[in-house]
């Protein structure tokens, strides 16, 4: 267990709210019941795990490219590509300004410039990856403003006169996963890079200027490590870690008296030593079973035509738990459909899986089947093994409506060209290099239109050739 001081309030909250299935007598539990229990907590609290690996890069592990501690932006200068491995299924079209907010001490004040015609976004993610709130371009519109982030332990009532937008956590860390759009031009990056500049974070006491903050002691983060968690014991150690930073859903309740039962819940110590060997050779079972279902929910998330899979409205997961970690498995801090959604392309039109070592593709879109945006629109290439983008010799890693010398026919539509090798000079600017073995395709609509919403519009099938 890590140990910090607890704010009263959401201890009371939490103690109180479980008291009831902290207790429960585990000598008589059946391996039925342990494998089923061990199931059912991992399929639960994996996306909640995965979380932890964004927050342990970005604000724990001071080696991680990705660092910026709490409360305080990194700001990327460059797309991401290949070379970021800190989440995945990233994108490739817009610049990210990426930290977490740490409100156990106090609020934080978040203070947005204007952004004029340039796309920007705020997506602020809780611990159970809901997102709970945006600031941006859609929400917020486009000229700026100064918001207050509070948390679970932040006491009082705070005036909304001094800010633009009082938004409220459930959780002590947020994520705050924070996009600039750029067209790829240097003039499109100087306006960007000068939105990033004008982002200020700042704690609430800091900005009204009266001091310091009361000390807290912090938790003892564990170290993120995916070969001990994937498919392990280790991961309701640290689940139960960080069930204790989120205010429990009173949806939760039964679901925590169940758990409880194989010491699973805040404030809870797991240890698989203190059950017996039949017990924990059940609730390993019922791990691994849990994880397969996992990775069998990512690979088949919403409906297929066409080749293309239809995700459900993602971001707000309620008790959808199996949905929730095979989202986090396969593209964590994925956007809420007002804002983007994300068809995804693994096979062809007559459902055969796109494999760049057997084949070349072409995708092409009549003048009236081009995607339905009021931002823009993209695919993102991805290895199926590693979910990251694929290093290629041009250093594409996406294609769109903003890619510079894209050619589109006389009519008005457009083919594009998803192949290992170049498909010749004239056809290059149209090229989306795949890699040499499986991959899958993401679609990006950015503040999509009422018929991309509503499934009236679907994208052209991708085609052998």
């Amino acid at each position: 267990m890590f140990h910090w001081l607890r704010n009263l309030s959401l201890t009371l909250i939490l103690c109180t709210f479980f008291s009831a299935g902290t207790c429960a007598d585990t000598s008589k539990l059946t391996p039925t019941e342990a494998r089923q229990l061990a199931e059912e907590a991992y399929i639960y609290g994996f996306g909640i795990v995965e979380n932890y690996k964004a927050l342990f890069g970005m604000s724990i592990a001071k080696q991680s490219p990705a660092y910026s501690g709490f409360n305080n932006y990194l700001h990327g200068r460059k797309l991401y590509d290949p070379d970021y491995t800190t989440v995945v299924s990233p994108n490739n079209d817009t610049f990210y300004s990426t930290t977490w907010a740490d409100l156990s001490r106090e609020p934080l004040v978040i203070e947005v410039p204007p952004t004029g015609d340039t796309y920007f976004v705020v997506q602020l993610v809780d611990m159970v990856t809901d997102n709970f709130a945006y600031i941006g371009t859609r929400t917020t519109g486009t000229e700026g403003g100064t918001f207050l982030l509070t948390g679970p332990d932040n006491k009082g009532a705070f005036s909304s006169d001094k800010f633009d937008q009082v938004i409220t956590s459930q959780s002590r860390y947020v994520a705050l996963a924070t996009r600039t759009a750029t067209d790829g031009t240097p003039e499109g990056n100087e306006k960007a890079f000068a939105i990033q500049d004008g982002l200020k974070l700042a704690p609430l006491s800091q900005y009204l200027g009266e001091g310091e903050p009361k000390p807290v002691v912090d938790p003892e983060f564990s170290i993120y490590n995916a070969d001990k968690l994937y498919g392990k014991p280790a991961l309701f150690t640290y689940l139960n870690q960080f069930l204790t930073w989120q205010t429990p859903s009173i949806y939760e309740t039964e679901l925590m008296k169940r758990l409880s039962q194989i010491h699973i819940g805040p404030y809870q110590e797991f240890s698989l030593d203190s059950f017996s060997p039949v017990v924990q050779s059940a609730i390993k079972e019922g791990i691994r079973a849990g994880h397969e279902q996992i990775v069998a929910k990512a690979n088949s998330l919403g409906q297929r035509i066409d080749g293309w899979e239809y995700i459900p409205p993602m971001g707000d997961y309620g008790q959808n738990y199996l949905f929730r970690s095979a989202v986090a498995y396969k593209f964590i801090y994925t956007n809420s459909p007002e804002e983007a959604i994300y068809p995804i392309a693994e096979a062809d039109g007559n459902n055969r899986p796109l494999d760049g070592s057997q084949h070349n593709y072409v995708l092409r879109f009549a003048a009236d089947e081009l995607p339905p945006v009021k931002a823009f629109w993209s695919m993102t290439m991805y290895h199926s093994d590693t979910r990251l983008m694929v290093k290629n010799p041009i250093q594409r890693y996406s294609i769109g409506d903003r890619t510079p010398g894209l050619q589109y026919d006389e009519d008005g539509s457009l083919t594009l060209y998803l192949q290992k090798d170049s498909p010749g000079e004239d056809l290059q600017s149209n090229w989306l290099p795949a890699p040499d073995g499986p991959f899958y395709i993401i679609a990006r609509m950015y503040i999509p239109k009422a018929e991309a919403l509503n499934g009236d519009y679907r994208l052209p099938a991708i085609s052998r050739q």
